[in-house]
């Protein structure tokens, strides 16, 4: 069986990752935040260790091809010169969970997450994007069957977010990947991870990142940990 990439045993209860597509990283100043998403103290784990990766990509632009099939809505204007400022708040988000274990609602309370960060931060929300969605559950599923974690693929060494959505049509200069492992099920896994990402540099400035206008988040249990995607996308 191949080992799990950025675990340790001792570690396989939790990890973590971020990482944009590898092109020099645009000007984005954000300070730490200096309070989590959730009113709630995170089950006692292993810290997760991070791979650190620039932020955002800049790759040559390229024309825009087919829009790809049920795209979200997405906001105007995505690439404004914002500076996003980090997430300040005197009381915590208020974000009702989903019903246990249901994955599907899970995924969009992750969401709901993101977009009440991006809230506070003052950045425009990013739109649900279906087929961004797909792209993340078919990541996760990739890592199950396939067993290992992590950007790369585990043969070749590319990266699978930025080939998978490159093939369904996203020219934007800009895309980005969170994942996290925990042992805790949906609803508390998309907590969480969301309060470990927005701790780190490298994940909470894809969560704000003004450049970003779509987002997707597939999630699923491998027989060790339950297994969270956020992928993230900049307008075509």
């Amino acid at each position: 069986m191949r080992q799990i990439s950025a675990l340790s045993l001792s570690a396989v209860l939790m990890g973590g990752c971020a990482a944009p597509e590898a092109s020099p990283t645009p000007t984005l100043s954000l300070a730490a935040p200096a309070i989590k998403v959730l009113d709630f103290t995170p089950t006692p784990t292993i810290p997760p260790t991070a791979t650190l990766f620039p932020t955002e990509t800049a790759a040559p632009t390229l024309a825009p091809s087919a829009t790809p099939a049920a795209r979200a809505v997405q906001p105007q204007n995505p690439a404004a010169p914002v500076q996003p400022q980090a997430p300040v708040q005197s009381q915590p988000v208020a974000v009702a969970p989903p019903p246990q274990a249901d994955v599907a609602s899970a995924e969009q309370y992750t969401i709901d997450l993101i977009n009440a960060q991006r809230a506070l931060a003052g950045v425009a929300p990013l739109g649900r994007d279906e087929t961004l969605m797909n792209i993340a559950r078919a990541r996760v599923a990739d890592m199950i069957t396939r067993e290992y974690t992590g950007h790369l693929d585990p043969v070749t060494g590319e990266r699978l977010a930025r080939r998978m959505m490159r093939d369904a049509g996203y020219t934007s200069n800009y895309l980005g990947e969170n994942w996290y492992g925990t042992i805790n099920p949906p609803p508390k896994n998309a907590e969480v991870a969301m309060n470990w990402f927005m701790t780190d540099p490298p994940h909470y400035r894809n969560i704000l990142s003004p450049n970003f206008v779509s987002v997707g988040v597939g999630i699923g249990f491998n027989g060790r940990q339950w297994l969270l995607i956020q992928v993230f996308a900049g307008a075509n």
